[in-house]
């Protein structure tokens, strides 16, 4: 399955960076790969790994075969990602107890909200987005545009005049 989110349309079309949906699965079976290795797949490749699924632990055992292949035929290397990071990051967006601090942090710097209750209500592939968003610095306008898409958030501008000191 390949979830496409609206904030990320411009990725689509020719799959030039890696689509958060197939960062997803690729953390999922524990395998990084650099935006110059995606580059080096063909387009259909591209397409094949946005399109795989990693429910069962059988597909990502297939999903994981598959792009050790792709890898290993355009000598690209592969690189397993460190467990304890993995188990960390998956740890704060798959939990539901409470929202992550820099997805709260980011959220509140954009004048915004999210609660408890609005984390309880995305779904698995929802907050990882957010909280890989949260992360960058550069993201901030996708992680804008995610939060309006997911939560229907409105951001509140201040308006310029309230910036100049």
């Amino acid at each position: 399955m390949f979830r496409k989110f609206k904030f990320e349309e411009g990725v689509y079309e020719k799959l030039q960076t890696i689509p958060l949906s197939t960062q997803f699965k690729l953390d999922r079976i524990g395998i990084s790969i650099s935006q110059n290795s995606w580059i080096h797949f063909s387009p259909e490749e591209r397409l094949v790994l946005c399109h795989l699924s990693v429910r069962s632990q059988g597909e990502q055992d297939c999903y994981r075969d598959y792009l050790t292949y792709l890898l290993r035929h355009n000598r690209e290397p592969v690189t397993p990602m460190e467990q304890q990071v993995v188990l960390g990051e998956k740890s704060q967006w798959e939990g539901l107890a409470r929202v992550p601090e820099s997805v709260y942090l980011r959220a509140l710097g954009l004048k915004a909200m999210i609660t408890p209750a609005d984390w309880i209500r995305l779904d698995d592939l929802e907050r990882y987005a957010l909280f890989k968003l949260s992360g960058d610095s550069p993201s901030v306008h996708s992680f804008e545009k995610a939060l309006q898409e997911f939560l229907g958030q409105t951001i509140i501008k201040p308006p310029k005049w309230a910036d100049a000191s």
